[in-house]
């Protein structure tokens, strides 16, 4: 989330010591991997065929 509080990404991978970061930070042992927020949308319109899901996550209207 940003300071918008707008989703713009997701970690969906780490170590075990990356899940205190929201408390301690650390550049020596944390590492996770994460994803943009429009790669996930991405992938649900072209990979998932999943639209519609990616529009109602936008808060798009039809």
């Amino acid at each position: 989330m940003n300071k918008d509080n707008e989703f713009v990404g997701i970690i969906f991978d780490g170590n075990i010591q990356s899940l205190v970061l929201d408390c301690i930070y650390t550049n020596t042992q944390a590492r996770a991997v994460s994803v943009d927020s429009a790669a996930i949308i991405e992938a649900l319109r072209k990979v998932y065929d999943a639209g519609a899901l990616a529009d109602e996550l936008l808060n798009v209207r039809r």
